[in-house]
């Protein structure tokens, strides 16, 4: 855990967004959580991730939406890894909104950005 590489996500916060400059601190080393001196908020280092709040591991996680990114059947992954087709689908849905996301804050703003800035 490397509090100069995170930054606070409350987004009242004066400090929100600014990385590396010593706001943000380990809560706990134990639950990955960190703190905010400015706010004073803690949070973990999930948030703001498709993982946030799940109780399997990342790599699960990943390997569980490989695999569907691929075209194998959930019903599948479910018998394989022995979850439920709730919890699959759940992640299926919380990978695309954040892929989404990405996808709106990093490619959509260059896109507009030469977009704009073409010579006739």
């Amino acid at each position: 855990m490397n509090p100069n590489e995170v930054f606070c996500p409350n987004i009242e916060c004066v400090s929100k967004g600014q990385v590396g400059k010593g706001n943000i601190k380990v809560q706990s080393q134990k639950k990955k959580i960190y703190g905010c001196k400015v706010c004073k908020k803690t949070f973990s280092t999930t948030k703001g991730t498709i993982f946030y709040r799940l109780k399997k591991k990342p790599e699960i996680v990943m390997l569980v939406l490989c695999l569907l990114a691929h075209g194998c059947p959930t019903q599948a992954i479910v018998i394989a890894f022995g979850l439920d087709e709730r919890t699959v689908k759940s992640w299926w849905r919380k990978g695309g909104e954040h892929c989404e996301k990405v996808h709106e804050h990093k490619v959509l703003p260059s896109k507009d950005h030469n977009r704009h800035n073409k010579r006739p």
